[in-house]
C-alpha cells in the first residue's frame, strides 16, 4: 500500500489502476541515459564548496576553535 491508503482506496474503488510509464511530452524529449555536461554544474558544485569552506572557517571563528 502507499503512503495515502485513501488515495489507493479511492483509486481501487474507481477501478483506477496506477501506471508509471513515462509518457515524453516533446518529440524532442529522448531518455537514452546519456548526461551531457556543459561544465556549469562543476562550477556551481566548486563555489558551493568554496562558500561552505568560508562558513565552516566563519563559524570556526566565532566558536573560538
Amino acid at each position: 500500500m502507499s503512503i495515502s491508503m485513501h488515495l489507493d482506496e479511492y483509486m481501487a474503488r474507481r477501478g483506477i489502476v496506477p501506471d508509471d510509464t513515462v509518457v515524453n511530452d516533446d518529440p524532442c524529449a529522448i531518455f537514452d541515459g546519456k548526461v551531457e555536461r556543459d561544465g556549469k554544474s562543476q562550477q556551481d558544485l566548486e563555489e558551493s564548496e568554496r562558500r561552505l569552506e568560508e562558513a565552516e572557517s566563519t563559524i570556526l571563528d566565532m566558536l573560538g576553535d
